[in-house]
C-alpha cells in the first residue's frame, strides 16, 4: 500500500515544484531603478526581449502593465508571460527561432513631476526597430516602432505598445501568406489602385499581382529587400531564397 502511494505522490512534489518555479518567474514590486538612465535600459531591454531571457526580463514590466501590439492586449506580468511563452514556444505562429531586433534610434523625454526634487516624474521612451527571422525557408526583415512610457517614479513601464503593419510583419509566414496576398490584392482592386506599383524596396517587383503598374507584379518573395526578387543573383549557404526561385540551393 505504501508503495502504490509513492508514484502519486511523486507527481504531485514534480506538479508543485514546476508550478512553483513558474510562478516563481513573476516577482512582485519593481526592482528597477526610476532613474533616467536606468529606465533607458530598462526600455531598450524590452524593446528587444528574446528567447533567452524573457523569463528574467518580464518583471521589467510593471506589474500592472498594459502592452499593446495590432493583435492582443495584454493586462499584467502574467498575461505577459503568457503571450511570450507563446510566442517564443516555437509554434508556427510564434517567433522564429533566428528572430533577431536591432534598435535602429531611440529617443526620450523626462517630464518633471508636480513636486520638484522628487522621483515623480515621468518618461517616454520611443524607438524604431528592425527585426527579421526566418520563416521556414522565407527569410525576411520588418521595421516597426515602440513607445514605452513610465510613470510618476516608475522604474518599471506601465505602459508599451508595439506598432507594425501585421499583413507585411507576417507576409513570410507559409500558413497566412496566401489569406494576405488575397485580402491586399482585393483592396488594391476595391479602390481602384490597380495601375499603381506597390513596391515598398524599390526593386523593380511587388508581391502583388493586383498592383499592374510594376513590370513585374506578383514575383517578389521578399518586398523589403531589394537584393531579393527574381532578377537578383542566387548567393549559395547564406540561407536567404535571392531569386525567388525554391529550386535553387540557398
Amino acid at each position: 500500500m505504501k508503495k502504490a502511494l509513492v508514484i502519486p505522490t511523486l507527481c504531485t512534489f514534480l506538479l508543485l515544484f514546476i508550478t512553483g518555479s513558474a510562478l516563481a518567474q513573476i516577482t512582485p514590486g519593481c526592482a528597477r531603478s526610476a532613474d533616467e538612465t536606468t529606465r533607458i535600459a530598462t526600455a531598450r531591454a524590452l524593446v528587444e526581449v528574446e528567447l533567452a531571457n524573457y523569463e528574467s526580463v518580464i518583471n521589467y514590466w510593471a506589474e500592472d502593465v498594459v502592452y499593446k501590439e495590432p493583435v492582443l492586449t495584454n493586462n499584467g506580468r502574467q498575461e505577459m508571460l503568457d503571450y511570450l511563452d507563446g510566442v517564443f514556444g516555437g509554434t508556427a505562429y510564434g517567433f522564429p527561432d533566428d528572430r533577431d531586433v536591432i534598435i535602429k534610434d531611440d529617443i526620450w523625454k523626462t517630464d518633471p513631476g508636480a513636486l520638484p526634487g522628487t522621483e515623480d516624474d515621468t518618461m517616454t521612451y520611443i524607438a524604431t526597430m528592425e527585426w527579421s527571422g526566418t520563416f521556414g525557408t522565407e527569410f525576411f526583415i520588418q521595421t516597426g516602432m515602440s513607445i514605452i512610457k513610465f510613470g510618476p517614479g516608475e522604474g518599471c513601464p506601465s505602459y508599451h505598445r508595439d506598432y507594425f503593419t501585421e499583413g507585411d510583419t507576417w507576409w513570410n509566414v507559409p500558413i497566412w501568406k496566401p489569406d494576405i496576398l488575397t485580402s491586399r490584392s482585393i483592396y488594391i482592386s476595391l479602390f481602384g489602385l490597380s495601375g499603381r506599383c506597390f513596391d515598398d524596396d524599390g526593386d523593380g517587383y511587388t508581391k502583388y499581382e493586383a498592383a499592374t503598374g510594376c513590370p513585374n507584379p506578383g514575383l517578389d518573395c521578399n518586398d523589403y529587400l531589394p537584393g531579393v526578387n527574381p532578377g537578383a543573383t542566387e548567393i549559395t549557404g547564406n540561407g536567404i531564397d535571392d531569386d525567388c526561385n525554391p529550386g535553387t540551393p540557398d
